[in-house]
């Protein structure tokens, strides 16, 4: 018996013009509304420098591999986010992302293939190429809150709770996932680079948060 393998269609292939420029439309918008939340973010903090270790704690919480600028972004835009992972990541866990919720937005690495260069040989008068490595950039990125999903396609392993239904508040699913909180000399280089960097604002002296509220 012959069979064929199926092979992957490449995202976006089928686009139109139109399509793939709504498409970037939509990624420069998500961009702007992940900055902004970051400036947001960082002037909330040097205003209430008392907020920083609070900040600390959500980064515990929320920043996993993400950058910490990323997760000043999810405090811009989710303060009581727990655990926040993209739709494909939610959807290895088996739960679904809610339609109405509202996606935070954090910039992301884009990795993209083989960069390749032409340059004029003197020797041989011809044009050859060359590897000039990979590619990088960066792009929009969607991700949710585990409070905004719910079980995929078979009962939570947690609460057993069905299929397009929200686990209830004790389900386990919930709890909170805490790693490493970053150091406050850590989010207060953050804050003088984002707010230098914020044409509207600038603080004083960020370093007299310091004297406080102590570290912990």
């Amino acid at each position: 018996m012959t069979t064929t393998k199926g092979r992957r269609r490449r995202p976006r292939s089928g686009w139109n013009p139109g399509d793939k420029q709504a498409w970037r439309e939509r990624k420069d918008l998500d961009k702007a509304i992940a900055n902004d939340a970051v400036v947001k973010a960082a002037r909330a903090l040097a205003e209430h420098p008392e907020l920083i270790d609070a900040f600390r704690e959500y980064a515990a919480r929320v920043q996993a591999h993400r950058t910490l600028r990323n997760t000043l972004a999810l405090l811009g835009q989710n303060p009581s986010a727990t655990r926040v992972k993209s739709a494909f990541f939610w959807a290895k866990e088996n739960r679904a992302v809610l339609e109405a919720a509202e996606p935070m937005r954090i910039i992301a690495r884009r990795r993209g293939g083989k960069r390749v260069e032409e340059f004029d040989d003197p020797k041989t008068g011809e044009t050859e190429e060359i590897d000039a490595g990979a590619w990088t950039g960066f792009t929009s990125e969607r991700v949710f809150d585990v409070r905004d999903t719910t079980p995929k396609n078979k009962p939570c392993p947690e609460c057993g709770t069905h299929p397009g239904l929200r686990c209830p508040d004790a389900c386990p699913v919930y709890e909170i996932v805490r790693g490493p909180a970053p150091t406050r000399d850590e989010v207060l280089e953050l804050l003088d680079q984002v707010l230098k960097d914020d044409v509207e604002f600038y603080p004083a002296d960020l370093d007299a948060s310091e004297s406080e509220v102590g570290d912990q």
